[in-house]
């Protein structure tokens, strides 16, 4: 709190009781074991870099430092014989032999050093209209099984449902970013930043793995801090989602059929029947205004982007790929609703890429422009983060700020969190003409905060049921939305 007073980032009321020693209040009442969240739930920013390393901690056991160092020479001591320069997903000295013999991967990433230097790296993906799943056998709908991680994001959890990343949920950088780029033809600098952030969010660093829901005996925690998932709150899982409920009102996992259907009344009312632009600015701005209004805890901090980059990310790229402008109920609803890939549904022809995105987030804020704040005390206290007017810029600002995220936690995770914004999201943001550095100097630079809370979260799972919203799913009525196709409900009981 006395960086944030530094920086000038403290609204009033929270710098004066912090400064005359009164701290930041009781803690919030809890409704429900949650994971800490990324996002402090009073100033509604995250902690500044490197505070964590402030706090007295005990210092990491041998069995972590054994394990970084096991895991670190398993892939640099990698034999020159079995180097392969041409693979999906590069390992370490692969990525450095493609570096000194073909330059930048993807032409954004060089050689990764220090605590990231043992990553597995994703590499360029085909693009272009292709049948998704298609005939492949190795993609064919499942229902995850009983041990099988699901969460909070539904694309996700139809891409692990279909097999392209690991069916258990638990997946890695490197998979994961390959992933996105092969089934929905999002460009590579895209798929490399939606994954760091799953990372940053909730995963291990070092060696790169994490899970689509929340905290798994199968991701190793190798800088002596838990690591949660993504479904950790305040990055990917946040107040204001399109189908999950805000974390104060208790079940921020499961689908919440009644987010769903306001986002058909958007379609409806505005869309024409479609999922277009129109209808996902009207849905954005009306859910933050209504979280503001009923949720007491409600935050639209730092992470503010990705209410918008998750209604672009379904306007964009999830249209068939065959009609890209028709962003129908047919073609939008399985990913949301039975989690799993629409019946000859194709990706679409051209990849969606950051520049786009960033572009996008900016023009859904400017349909209605908020304050960027937090409730708190009966009252919605604006930030002090000046939000630019150009599209682009805003989109900009707010990557910038989940990029810059740090965790208030022990020393490793901190300088682990800033290798990750030095190394991977200002190289592909830089890339997209967004320079993380213009943002740090206008005191935007967020963190984690953890105090207070218990760590032992469920396992975020947010799975429906095939059959499901035959009943309870509101349609469009528009001529161009499309007939649901209906199919027998699964035998898996989340």
């Amino acid at each position: 709190m006395g960086e944030l007073t530094r920086r000038g980032l403290a609204p009033e009321s929270l710098k004066e009781t912090y400064l005359q020693g009164k701290g930041l209040g009781d803690p919030i009442q809890k409704r429900q074991a949650n994971p800490p969240p990324i996002l402090d739930p009073l100033s509604g920013v995250l902690s500044p870099l490197g505070l964590g390393a402030l706090v007295p901690r005990s210092p990491r056991s041998d069995a972590h430092n054994q394990a970084v160092e096991e895991h670190v020479r398993s892939r640099l001591e990698e034999r020159d014989e079995d180097v392969d320069i041409d693979a999906p997903i590069l390992t370490p000295k692969a990525h450095k032999r493609h570096f000194e013999k073909r330059g930048l991967l993807g032409g954004v990433l060089p050689p990764l050093t220090g605590v990231l230097s043992a990553l597995d790296l994703p590499t360029p993906q085909e693009s272009g209209l292709k049948a998704i799943p298609g005939d492949d056998p190795a993609h064919q709908y499942q229902p995850p099984g009983s041990t099988d991680v699901r969460g909070t994001c539904p694309t996700l959890n139809a891409l692990a449902n279909h097999g392209y990343l690991s069916r258990t949920g638990v997946t890695s950088f490197a998979e994961a970013a390959n992933a996105i780029q092969t089934a929905y033809s999002m460009a590579f600098d895209l798929a490399v930043f939606l994954s760091a952030l799953g990372l940053l969010a909730g995963g291990d660093i070092p060696t790169g793995k994490y899970t689509i829901g929340g905290r798994d005996s199968r991701v190793p925690e190798t800088l002596g801090e838990p690591v949660y998932g993504i479904d950790r709150h305040g990055l990917f899982e946040l107040d204001g989602s399109i189908s999950r409920g805000d974390r104060y009102f208790g079940d921020n996992h499961s689908f919440n059929i009644s987010r769903w259907n306001k986002l058909v009344g958007d379609a409806n009312d505005v869309g024409g029947g479609l999922f277009n632009t129109d209808a996902v600015k009207k849905n954005a701005a009306d859910q933050v205004d209504a979280s503001r209004e009923e949720n007491p805890n409600f935050t639209f901090g730092a992470n503010f982007a990705v209410v918008y980059a998750t209604r672009a990310l379904l306007t964009r790229p999830l249209p068939n790929g065959t009609e890209p402008n028709v962003a129908n109920f047919k073609n939008i609803a399985p990913f949301y609703l039975n989690e799993t890939f629409p019946e000859g549904w194709f990706r679409i022809p051209n990849s969606y890429s950051l520049v786009d995105i960033l572009a996008d987030i900016g023009d859904f804020f400017l349909y209605k422009p908020q304050l960027i704040g937090t409730n708190y005390n009966g009252a919605f206290v604006p930030l002090n983060i000046s939000v630019p007017t150009a599209a682009p810029a805003i989109g900009c600002l707010g990557f910038s700020l989940l990029s810059s995220a740090a965790p208030d936690e022990a020393e490793p995770v901190v300088q682990a969190a800033n290798a990750l914004k030095n190394q991977v999201f200002s190289a592909v943001l830089g890339a997209a003409g967004c320079n993380i550095a213009d943002y740090e100097a206008n005191g935007g630079t967020p963190y984690y905060y953890t105090s207070g809370e218990n760590g032992a979260g469920g396992s975020g799972s947010g799975i429906t049921h095939f059959g499901e919203w035959d009943s309870q799913s509101e349609k469009p009525t528009g001529l161009s939305a499309g007939e649901p196709t209906r199919r027998k409900r699964s035998s898996f009981q989340a």
